[in-house]
């Protein structure tokens, strides 16, 4: 039996990938399976609480199906893991999200070790299981259902550079002769699909044969695999001329990978409004537009490619609306390291307001996260930036997913930055000025952006231009080196 806990934000939702899989590897083995589901808020502990009548609901169904194993996607507060565990079922937390291709057979040897003789390490094993996506839903909460379906075929990004190109990370990562952006944790996935695009269209087929939509509503599917985007031609193609409709595909390319595949996206969007298709690109992160704070990222994406894109976007939804779908948030930055300057946030203040695919608000109130093992704390660390805590307050910026993980607290270089850093947070609350989400504030209305601006020139004022040999010698190379 599987157990969803769908969050009422689906950006934040893990753990069930797999689920269609298990699903369809406990029908091929002969077993009863199930899969159920209850939406909650979201709980930044990432330990939830069920109310009354919904524990009572997940309870009165394991009671009715008499399941032997569940396997659940999320962690729920002691008491209530411990009056799941007492219906004698085992209880499995399920750990696989992006990586789900690479860890799915060791998973189930070692959590279903029961179904060890279904030849897990056979290379046709996902041609062989038939994903399935039929559930119950066990309370009446909007979104669980119209949550998002999570399509995983292979790493979500391949971008890697040398070493040897970036300055402050020369003797910092000695182990590596190539590194990912410097926050990032994805690691490198055997890729075991032989066909991603004919994996792909097979959940997409069940997932709208199986699911029902009401009646003016499409199904949402979040494509993962840097493989499938680079093949977008003949995936649309194969969706189309196998009858798939109603469907929005989400796609998270970079900003370098999306300039490269304007020309096959100009080709698809016919194709997929005749054929009742539509694209949205999410969560696509500009990180830093300062050339320094952009190489301590590591990130490889220059200011003008992020204004270009911005530019084709805007036409593309201008000249394919319904078909051609905007961020619904606009894109993602870190406007804040341990390293910014008053120079940094001038830089970025000036190209905020040029793009209007990013909320200032939003972009204000974003930092970096530090977490273990990553070449961007390493650095950090060298640097004397670690901090023995933290602020105490919450901040999440979509990286913790697990309960176990635990951020590294850091404190600014430069401690006109911090103030700046305490007042970015404070003007930006509350206030959403990204272009068509909201109705324009009155004109008299100072805006967070104009407010952090004036901020900005009145530290400037005050404190001694900084800048590191190190950062003018980043400045300078990212400049000259290619992105991608």
């Amino acid at each position: 039996m599987l157990v969803e806990l769908t969050l009422d934000e689906p950006e934040r939702q893990n753990g069930v990938e797999a689920y269609p899989l298990l699903m369809g590897l406990g029908s091929m083995l002969g077993w009863r399976v199930s899969w159920c589901t209850l939406g909650v808020r979201y709980d930044p502990t990432l330990r939830y609480r069920l109310p009354p009548r919904d524990l009572g609901a997940l309870l009165a169904e394991i009671s009715r199906r008499k399941p032997r194993i569940i396997v659940i996607n999320e962690h729920l507060q002691e008491d209530q893991w411990t009056r799941v565990k007492a219906t004698r079922a085992r209880l499995v937390h399920s750990s696989l999200d992006e990586g789900t291709l690479d860890h799915f057979a060791d998973f189930v040897r070692q959590e279903i070790p029961e179904a060890a003789g279904a030849d897990l390490d056979s290379p046709r094993l996902f041609d062989r299981i038939q994903p399935e996506f039929r559930r119950t839903i066990l309370n009446k909460t909007p979104w669980a259902k119209l949550s998002i379906i999570r399509v995983v075929t292979g790493m979500r990004c391949s971008y890697r550079t040398h070493v040897a190109q970036n300055p402050y990370y020369r003797g910092i990562v000695p182990s590596a002769k190539t590194m990912r952006c410097s926050f990032c944790d994805l690691r490198r996935m055997a890729m075991p699909l032989r066909d991603e695009v004919s994996f792909a269209v097979r959940l997409i087929e069940a997932a709208c044969r199986q699911r029902r939509v009401e009646k003016g509503r499409e199904y949402r599917f979040e494509t993962l695999g840097c493989r499938l985007w680079r093949r977008l031609g003949e995936f649309v193609e194969t969706l189309t001329r196998r009858g798939v409709r109603s469907a929005e595909l989400n796609f998270m390319p970079r900003f370098d990978e999306l300039l490269s595949a304007r020309e096959m996206i100009s080709r698809c969007l016919p194709l997929m409004a005749r054929g009742g298709l539509a694209m949205r690109l999410y969560g696509m992160g500009v990180e830093n537009f300062s050339p320094a704070e952009n190489m301590r990222l590591n990130k490889g994406v220059t200011a003008d490619q992020v204004h270009e894109a911005t530019r084709f976007m805007k036409e593309m939804a201008a000249r394919w609306p319904g078909t051609f779908r905007l961020p619904p948030g606009g894109f993602s930055m870190i406007l804040f390291t341990p390293w910014t300057t008053i120079e940094d946030l001038r830089i970025n203040v000036n190209n905020i307001k040029r793009c209007p695919m990013i909320d200032p608000a939003f972009a204000l109130g974003r930092r970096l996260q530090l977490f273990p093992g990553l070449p961007v704390t390493a650095l950090a660390e060298k640097d004397g930036l670690v901090a023995a805590e933290g602020s105490g307050l919450f901040y999440n910026s979509g990286c913790i997913a697990k309960v176990d993980r635990q951020e590294i607290p850091w404190r600014f270089q430069h401690p006109e930055v911090d103030i700046l850093w305490r007042l970015a947070l404070r003007i930006s609350s509350g206030h959403v000025f990204l272009e068509g989400a909201r109705s324009s504030p009155p004109r008299e209305m100072l805006d967070p952006l104009s407010l952090f601006r004036r901020a900005i020139e009145r530290a400037a004022a005050s404190a001694p231009c900084r800048e590191s040999p190190t950062a003018s010698r980043a400045t300078g190379a990212v400049r000259r080196r290619p992105a991608g």
